[in-house]
């Protein structure tokens, strides 16, 4: 299985179960008197069956502007099911009141020091207005067709990542739907509460109760349905995301998530998580 393979099909989709659905009521978190501006800065372990296989850092920063999310990461070839591959990500976009609303995404993945894939996207508050993705979709004859309406309220990968926080409900985070476009495929990720967890800080890192979401993976366009690839996602009830809060902040971000693959449990862990904020009071209107 290759290293860029693996985390299309399996690794993005965990990612993108943090995200924030858009049926959310307005109302359901208070929109903040202060203009609050910091980062979240993590950085995390991959590990498959076990064996360390990779390494990612995300960066989060928050602003009067909004927010930007860049990843950087790379794997190593240390078993026959990953080669080396590096990946750089970035996704902008703003947050009202309870809403993530993207506005850019990028995707620049290589394997063996080669060019693989890459994504450029433009969103109006997540509904798509331009998107290339190369290599480009095969034309199969079984390819479920993307039309317009999937590319309408979605997240890309990146922006999922960010879930505001409902005060005094944190099962807020799950229990949820997730729309997503990654620039080739829609897919939904179910998601629901299975309870939370406590994890101890090392180095300065995030040291208290997590959320975590069991989640499902359901294809809707641009896939193949009889790729085994697709139906082994589709049946697979081995994936989970642990959710941070950051509370300066007001928004949750994965801590850890885990996809059970056929070569074992394939596990992200953050080895440092720090978020922070600065606290600005807002200008008068």
């Amino acid at each position: 299985m290759q290293s860029l393979r693996l985390f299309r099909a399996l690794v993005l989709p965990l990612l993108v179960a943090a995200a924030p659905v858009a049926s959310v009521a307005p109302s359901a978190v208070a929109a903040p008197a202060q203009q609050q501006a910091g980062k979240v800065d993590a950085e995390y372990n991959i590990l498959l069956g076990g064996l360390t296989i990779g390494r990612f850092a995300l960066d989060t920063v928050f602003d009067d502007k909004g927010y930007t999310i860049t990843a950087r990461g790379s794997t190593s070839g240390v078993s026959r099911f990953v080669s080396d591959g590096k990946g750089f990500l970035k996704s902008s976009g703003r947050i009202v009141g309870s809403r993530v609303l993207p506005a850019a995404y990028m995707l620049d993945t290589s394997e063996n020091g080669r060019r693989n894939s890459t994504v450029s996207m433009q969103m109006n508050s997540g509904t798509i207005v331009n998107v290339a993705a190369m290599p480009p979709l095969a034309k199969k004859a079984d390819r479920v067709p993307l039309l317009p309406q999937h590319k309408r309220n979605i997240f890309d990968p990146l922006s999922a990542m960010i879930v505001p926080m409902v005060k005094g409900n944190l099962a807020a985070a799950c229990n949820r739907t997730v729309p997503v476009f990654d620039g080739w495929q829609r897919f939904d990720v179910k998601l629901y509460y299975k309870g939370t967890a406590e994890v101890d800080g090392q180095n300065g890192s995030y040291k208290g109760s997590v959320v975590v979401c069991g989640a499902r993976y359901v294809p809707v366009a641009g896939h193949r349905p009889t790729r085994e690839a697709i139906e082994y996602m589709e049946n697979n009830k081995a994936l989970e995301v642990w959710l941070a809060p950051v509370e300066s902040l007001g928004v949750m971000m994965p801590f850890r998530m885990q996809i059970g693959t056929e070569v074992g449990m394939l596990t992200i862990h953050a080895s440092r998580f720090v978020g922070e904020a600065e606290t600005r009071r807002a200008a008068a209107q």
